[in-house]
């Protein structure tokens, strides 16, 4: 009987084993989506020390984000008049509008009405640069500086890169007399870097009520990164997908008093038992459901056998898998819901017990998860607390929608990648903060965030950071990139 069962137990193992390496050895990257021509962008003539030297006039123009009435508007105004100055070309062959006052929309008209447009997207405001943090710049960061084929200040990357980019490539096919059959909508919005309202939201409520349905979106948003923590080398990210965001206000309310004679619970303290109860409820982690397993995917070719293994098995390693990506901020963001308590608020005397007490908790949304889902999880958590309140501090913003990976467009963003960076193999990636792009999922049939630009960990942390730069040889690929982008997507 022993016997048997033991044999019974080992042809278990061995069918089980089977499984796994059946499942380990089929995890493989997806056929290419489609079959896309795409010119070799290596022909094209680029002046890269001229189109620097733009890019840093462009960085001198402090269009940093207006939050107040009455801010000096000057520095966006000045800046518009200084593309109609510098890319005369492409303003001659574009219809320009503005929208908000301080929006522009370039439509370059195609001759084919019935194809769907293209739409893309930069923004021209910028972070501010705290005067606490000036001095640790090597820089003036509005100077422009150029210095070892780096041009260098306040958004260079994040976004004036992408705009300055997209409007090189435009002047060079519009100086040589090109035009689309597929019309191109340019939208540079002004307030991105607070939310887009004024902006991007009007400029895609405009183009709804026009009944403009675009082929795709292309925002900024990921990048290629020189070191992808899953295979330890290059990965171009699309970003196909964006979490959501909302902040929760925990509030309780307690009696007021001397602190010498308390009663069983204060406010602090149930505001306190409050937070730790919703922080620690358990929100969904796993790789299905999100990009997550569609990026491990692409890139299993350069993942190592142990990990292919485990991703492609997620049913029998999941505890494992967790319990490593846990260990990764980045990773446990791709794979659920992240939850961040931010402020604690009340009480004004250490010996007075406050009448009510505030806690807010940052949630950034995972696309498995929705605003009213999570809120309704909270209070279930804290319902048999009496005097505790939860709601959203301000509108939440659910997760976008995810984009196709099999769509015509995905591949022709693909196949560029590929050829001004073919050694960093294509994947698509979720981007953990906001862009303009999420305004645009109803007018567009597929929304995509990507900069075909190669970045290390030093060039990442200058974005909405320190000394923040581009490169001659990112500026220069970029510029590509979109000279391809617009001739096999829109002039063939």
């Amino acid at each position: 009987m022993v016997r048997l069962i033991l044999a019974g137990f080992a042809l278990v193992l061995v069918a089980l084993a089977g499984f796994v390496g059946y499942r380990t050895m089929s995890f493989t990257a997806p056929p290419p989506p489609a079959s896309v021509e795409v010119p070799d962008t290596s022909t094209y003539t680029i002046d890269v020390a001229a189109a620097a030297a733009r890019l840093s006039q462009a960085i001198r123009f402090r269009t940093v984000s207006l939050v107040e009435e009455g801010e000096d508007r000057t520095p966006f105004t000045d800046f518009q008049q200084w593309i109609i100055t510098n890319y005369p070309a492409f303003n001659a062959a574009t219809r320009r509008e503005t929208v908000s006052d301080l929006s522009v929309v370039y439509t370059w008209e195609g001759s084919d009405p019935a194809q769907p447009p293209m739409l893309l997207l930069a923004h021209q405001d910028v972070v501010p640069v705290p005067d606490d943090t000036r001095e640790a710049w090597s820089v003036d960061p509005f100077a422009g500086v150029i210095r070892d084929d780096v041009v260098w200040g306040r958004g260079a990357v994040d976004d004036k890169g992408s705009l300055v980019s997209l409007l090189e490539a435009a002047e060079y096919l519009a100086a040589q007399g090109k035009r689309p059959v597929r019309t191109i909508i340019f939208a540079f919005g002004h307030d991105e870097e607070i939310g887009g309202d004024d902006g991007a939201v009007q400029i895609a409520r405009i183009l709804g009520e026009r009944g403009v349905r675009a082929w795709f979106v292309l925002d900024e948003g990921m990048a290629a990164i020189m070191e992808h923590p899953l295979t330890g080398g290059p990965a171009s990210m699309i970003g196909i997908a964006e979490r959501g965001f909302g902040t929760m206000r925990v509030h309780a309310v307690g009696q007021p008093g001397h602190s010498s004679m308390p009663p069983p619970e204060t406010a602090v303290s149930l505001v306190s038992e409050a937070v730790v109860r919703i922080h620690d409820m358990p929100i969904e982690q796993r790789l299905e459901g999100g990009p997550a397993i569609e990026m491990m995917r692409a890139l299993s070719p350069e993942i190592s056998l142990t990990n292919r293994m485990a991703v492609s098995n997620e049913w029998l390693f999941a505890p494992l898998l967790r319990a490593r990506m846990s260990e990764n901020r980045t990773a446990r963001a791709l794979m659920g819901t992240t939850v961040a308590p931010t402020m604690i608020n009340g009480g004004v005397r250490p010996n007075v017990l406050p009448a009510e007490a505030t806690a807010m908790i940052n949630y950034r949304f995972h696309p498995r998860d929705t605003a009213a889902n999570i809120l309704t999880r909270a209070r279930a958590e804290v319902a048999d607390m009496e005097g505790v309140d939860v709601d959203w501090a301000e509108p939440p913003r659910d997760a976008t929608g995810v984009s196709s990976t099999t769509s015509t467009s995905y591949a022709l963003l693909a196949a560029l990648s590929h050829r001004v960076m073919p050694d960093a193999p294509v994947a698509p990636g979720l981007v953990l903060a906001g862009t303009d792009s999420r305004h645009y999922s109803d007018v567009s049939e597929n929304v995509y965030r990507f900069q075909p630009m190669m970045f290390s960990d030093e060039d990442l942390a200058g974005i909405h950071g320190i000394d923040e730069h581009l490169s001659f040889d990112n500026l220069e690929r970029t510029i590509r990139f979109y000279i391809g982008l617009m001739e096999a997507g829109a002039m063939q």
